[in-house]
């Protein structure tokens, strides 16, 4: 009787402590599964080449400079060609374009020309002198869906720089109307109207504009009665 009395409290005793232990257990895992896992905080983070990303480089880009005329496709359509070294000319092809909705382009040549003023007036002087042809930057596309043409340029010794008589023997005029424009400290347009017109072979040259640097000051008003009296409209 005394051994199932002692058999009895010995098992009593035992049973608290293995709960007590299941216990401990399971307080220990549940706490375990609140913590962060330092790899999920990594990974959630947006990797290089993610949406975030990539949705950087679909924005739109933008366009600074004058567009190459691509926009035409029908016939009709009116173009304005300018060389322009100071800027003066491009500013005048910028007016015309506002005064007629037509497409710019500007003749580059595939060499630019240097920046400094002196060296510029040897270099178009030698390239007159050599009755020179540089090669251009650009091409116009879609040629055949311009019926009226502007060009532009500055008085270089007279005459129109050699990259716009390439430009002008460049493509077919049979048929097209072509407008001359032109800025310059005073000389106008110089003898370049007849070197036009032999380049040009075919155009129907209507009356152009020459402006001078005061002139530029009211370019607006200038360009805007000028093409008025064109009858281009």
């Amino acid at each position: 009787m005394k051994k199932l009395c002692s058999i009895f409290l010995t098992m009593a005793l035992l049973f608290p402590l293995a709960a007590c232990s299941g216990g401990q257990s399971a307080a220990s895992e549940n706490s375990a599964s609140e913590a962060p896992n330092s790899s999920s905080e990594v990974s959630s983070q947006p990797a290089s080449g993610s949406s975030e990303t990539s949705a950087v480089s679909e924005e739109p880009s933008i366009s600074e400079g004058p567009v190459a005329a691509e926009e035409s496709t029908e016939a009709g359509g009116t173009l304005i060609a300018y060389f322009s070294w100071s800027g003066n000319t491009e500013h005048m092809a910028q007016t015309i374009q506002t005064e007629t909705g037509g497409d710019l382009f500007k003749i580059e040549p595939a060499t630019p020309y240097t920046d400094d003023y002196d060296t510029l007036l040897d270099i178009a002087q030698q390239e007159q002198s050599e009755n020179a042809r540089p090669e251009l930057a650009a091409q116009v596309e879609n040629w055949d869906s311009y019926d009226v043409i502007f060009v532009g340029y500055p008085n270089w010794w007279s005459d129109a720089p050699m990259a716009v008589y390439t430009f002008l023997e460049t493509y077919d005029f049979t048929g097209k109307t072509l407008i001359p424009f032109n800025t310059s400290a005073s000389g106008g347009f110089g003898r370049s109207l007849s070197g036009i017109g032999e380049s040009a072979a075919g155009a129907n040259i209507l009356e152009g504009l020459a402006l001078t640097e005061g002139e530029l000051d009211n370019i607006q008003g200038e360009v805007s009665g000028w093409i008025a009296g064109l009858g281009l409209k």
